[in-house]
């Protein structure tokens, strides 16, 4: 079963990302508290989502054990390719989200990692970008549904 294992926010783009246990995805907002609430460009920047399963894939590849909250993506999963989800949906309690498109990995995470190849390596792994379609608190061990 597909699960939340970790959420991930900051209040500002150029500060650390930090854990917390639970979060609000308010429609047509983000994540209340996150740099990105209220503040994106498209609908489809809302929320980000990334497989831990690709983050432990590239930490094994070289050789690092790089922090799943340093990959700055909202909502860390397990259980689900969810780069092969472009254009479908998935329930986490109250809260459906749209998967729009693969965010791609930036030089600015490629510095900020030190990691002379993660661009290379992450390219359509590094997570993808969400809309909430409805609003509701998600947490840390919740459950994720695909709807069909």
């Amino acid at each position: 079963m597909p699960i939340i294992e970790a959420i991930n926010i900051t209040s500002k783009s150029d500060q650390e990302t930090f854990y917390v246990k639970q979060a609000y995805l308010e429609k047509n907002k983000g994540i209340v508290n996150d740099r990105y609430y209220g503040n994106f460009k498209t609908k489809k920047e809302q929320v980000t989502l990334i497989d831990i399963e690709e983050i432990d894939s590239f930490n094994s590849s070289i050789g690092a054990d790089i922090d799943y909250k340093d990959f700055r993506r909202n909502i860390i999963i397990s259980g689900l390719k969810i780069c092969e989800m472009i254009g479908e949906r998935i329930k986490i309690n109250d809260s459906i989200l749209k998967i729009h498109e693969i965010c791609q990995p930036c030089n600015y995470l490629q510095k900020k990692l030190n990691s002379p190849n993660l661009i290379k390596k992450l390219i359509n792994k590094s997570g993808v970008r969400a809309e909430i379609l409805s609003s509701g608190y998600i947490e840390v061990g919740s459950k994720i549904i695909k709807i069909k």
